[in-house]
């Protein structure tokens, strides 16, 4: 899927004001109303956009996230394959977060190839599995959101605080075409947060099953980031961001 700079330029102002009339996308890009609304037929068969009644949208942010034991078992390929892509960035001696993601749990298998790799996880499940690899493990303390194996909280928040990781790996649920990553769960999101201010390089891990989605909390533009790891490219992203 390719794009053309005025569709881009309408998934910018749709960015800004969520919804806007036909009449004013024409003004706006100066462009017939016919023009525009092929271009808004266009973005909406590619999931970039909702059409209503004289004008657009930005499409429905996905709500509510999947089990983790779910997420671990779904784009197995896609997964594999990022995290061999981002396992060219490990090194020995490194001090790593790994973020609550199923995404982030398929490094495991590279970290554990390394003698001296520490990591550091709110999810319960990724720090059995390193453990049982062999890797030197900390499991960041706090409570489980929604009876889940992720960890948050005051613990959580202090620990992150008190730490300055080498990398960090992480995941989220959507990635837009104007670079803004986000999900759906708001205390996993402030989460994240934390773990890219405790890092000194941000890795983002993301299959193309994300692409062109957006949910209901933004997280970051993909600039904010050192690097994003794709299992295919996602046509139509600019980013400074470095792409492996």
């Amino acid at each position: 899927m390719s794009i053309t700079n005025r569709q881009e330029q309408i998934l910018n102002i749709l960015n800004e004001r969520t919804f806007i009339t036909v009449n004013e996308l024409s003004q706006l890009t100066f462009t017939s109303p016919s023009s525009i609304r092929r271009d808004l037929t266009y973005l909406q068969n590619n999931g970039l956009a909702q059409r209503t009644h004289g004008g657009v949208s930005m499409p429905n942010p996905i709500k509510g996230v999947a089990s983790f034991h779910d997420r671990s078992h779904k784009n197995i390929k896609q997964k594999r394959i990022i995290a061999q892509k981002a396992s060219t960035l490990l090194k020995e001696g490194q001090n790593i977060i790994l973020d609550s993601s199923s995404t982030a749990t398929f490094m495991l298998p590279y970290i554990a190839k390394f003698s001296s790799i520490t990591i550091f996880t709110n999810n319960l499940s990724t720090a059995l599995r390193a453990i049982e690899l062999g890797i030197n493990t900390y499991c960041i303390g706090g409570h489980a959101i929604n009876d889940s194996v992720v960890l948050s909280g005051t613990e959580t928040y202090k620990t992150l605080s008190n730490i300055k990781a080498d990398i960090l790996f992480f995941s989220s649920q959507s990635l837009n075409i104007s670079g803004d990553i986000s999900d759906s769960t708001e205390e996993e999101n402030y989460v994240r947060m934390l773990m890219i201010e405790s890092s000194k390089k941000s890795v983002f891990l993301c299959d193309n099953e994300k692409f062109n989605k957006t949910s209901l909390h933004r997280l970051c533009n993909i600039d904010d980031i050192d690097i994003a790891v794709f299992n295919e490219s996602f046509e139509g992203l600019n980013t400074k961001s470095k792409i492996l």
